[in-house]
């Protein structure tokens, strides 16, 4: 018997490790000691463990997913025995390589040997869910569901997503009903389900899978213990599939899919996105959480487009369509630093300030978006540029400082204002020396400076301000909230 532990960094995670829960499964049915923890925990570094794995999420997550490799280093003989794997490590292995002597796992564990000679694959196990039941201070969401997969890879290649570099092929992964008895069997019956497939309305025998999710308990109306049921196709569903073969919508019905989760990536796909939305509708659908990419190849004024195109169907089809804006994170980004060609860095900071006032979701209620980002383009780029705290306390600070704010900004000519955006951002990204810069700045600028730096320096925050505005809201790995392209969310 061994001693092996499984370790997620501290980082932030809705969802739980399904990776690190199959390998619980493996080394259990191996006969060996397994203990789970989230973070670094001084008593479990003082053990000396046989095995030691650290997940990997986001690539801008490896520092963390460092530190705590070094972290447990004391408490195993060879640092060969302590496995790394998962999203930021599959899409930038070098990064833990050049730094440590552990064993770096690239991709899934689908074959044989990976783990040491005689090895099984690990990637279609039953996830342990027993591991994440005591987790201290800790909730993933939801609480009471199945985490299932029944497809791999995508039909697409996105240029903006990880997922043809994490499965390059696309096809049938496991069969749900014997996930679903497997997890019945060792666990107990769950609620509700979820599903993270990619892309899972590409499959050929998609109709074959409604009729499997409607058998497993999940038919349209379904209820158990007197509670209705829900299944939650969690990483979007392809609007451009939905808009050429209404059947779709005809299968998402039948089953009781809640919310309907459609991507809405790019101004382009405008047509078929009405059209899904509208095909939806009259299969009975009324709920919508759409995600929205930007700071990709996107410009501002698209994104801008986008939330009003949610407005219109909203009032159009009696409907409503909550939007979940994500930002675009490169896949060799440890920073999450990235600002597109269309973007400029204070634009992406007040996305980000706006997303917390409403917690990173956006209401189709037109008052609403007048409200948060404007009733014009020109408004919009406006309430983008304002200091953090006038855009997130809008009315604490509308006549204490946003107004005068306002006045200093509108007399800057359309070329100041741009140089005025690019010396936010050079202040932002050398803030050792941002005291010592805005001493030696006259004039218009300075007046504006002050109301973002009073007396040369960051106005305190709030922890959650801070959290939430370190933390951003992005993409580009592996999932949407949990595995797009890289996708912060």
């Amino acid at each position: 018997m061994s001693n092996v532990l499984l370790v997620e960094p501290d980082y932030r995670s809705k969802f739980p490790p399904l990776g690190l829960m199959k390998l619980s499964t493996y080394h259990k049915t191996e006969g060996d000691r397994v203990t789970f923890v989230r973070g670094r925990d001084p008593d479990l570094r003082s053990v000396n463990w046989h095995r030691i794995y650290v997940s990997s999420l986001f690539t801008w997550e490896l520092p963390r997913t460092l530190r705590t490799i070094k972290y447990y280093r004391t408490a195993i003989d060879n640092p060969k025995d302590i496995f790394v794997g998962g999203t930021g490590v599959t899409l930038l292995p070098q990064y833990i390589r050049d730094q440590t002597d552990v064993t770096v796992i690239e991709g899934q564990l689908d074959r044989p040997n990976m783990l040491g000679m005689g090895s099984k694959a690990v990637a279609k196990l039953t996830p342990d869910y027993s591991i994440i039941d005591d987790i201290p201070n800790y909730e993933y969401f939801p609480a009471d569901a199945y985490f299932t997969r029944i497809t791999r890879g995508c039909i697409r290649s996105c240029k903006f997503c990880s997922v043809p570099i994490l499965e390059r092929e696309f096809g049938f992964f496991k069969n749900l009903r014997k996930q679903i008895e497997e997890v019945d069997t060792r666990y107990g019956e769950r609620q509700n389900l979820v599903i993270m497939d990619n892309n899972i309305l590409g499959i050929d025998r998609i109709a074959a899978v409604f009729q499997d999710i409607a058998k497993a308990g999940f038919e349209a109306g379904a209820k158990r213990n007197g509670r209705q049921r829900w299944v939650d196709f969690n990483q979007g569903l392809d609007a451009r599939l939905i808009s050429k073969d209404p059947s779709l919508a005809e299968g998402l019905a039948s089953i009781c899919t809640s919310p309907v989760r459609l991507a809405f990536d790019f101004v382009g796909m405008e047509r078929p996105y009405r059209n899904a939305v509208k095909i939806l509708t009259q299969h009975g659908f009324t709920e919508f959480t759409n995600y929205m990419l930007f700071n990709f190849k996107d410009t501002p004024e698209e994104l801008y487009h986008r939330i009003w195109i949610n407005a219109e169907l909203n009032l159009e089809l009696g409907i409503r369509i909550t939007g979940f804006p994500m930002r675009f994170v490169p896949m060799d980004d440890i920073r999450r630093g990235h600002v597109a060609e269309q973007w400029k860095w204070r634009y992406l900071r007040g996305i980000q300030c706006i997303l917390l006032a409403t917690r990173g979701l956006i209401s189709p209620n037109p008052e609403f978006i007048r409200a948060a980002f404007g009733e014009s383009v020109d408004k919009f780029f406006e309430i983008l540029a304002m200091p953090d705290r006038y855009i997130i306390y809008r009315q604490e600070y509308k006549s204490n400082g946003a107004d005068e704010w306002r006045r200093l900004f509108r007399r800057l000519r359309p070329h100041k204002k741009g140089e005025f955006l690019r010396l936010l951002e050079d202040l932002n990204r050398n803030h050792r020396q941002r005291k010592q810069r805005i001493a030696g700045i006259n004039g218009l600028f300075a007046k504006l400076l002050e109301h973002y730096y009073p007396n040369g320096d960051s106005p305190p925050r709030t922890p959650k301000e801070d959290n939430l505005l370190q933390q951003g809201v992005s993409v580009g790995q592996v999932s949407r909230p949990g595995a797009f392209g890289q996708i912060c969310q």
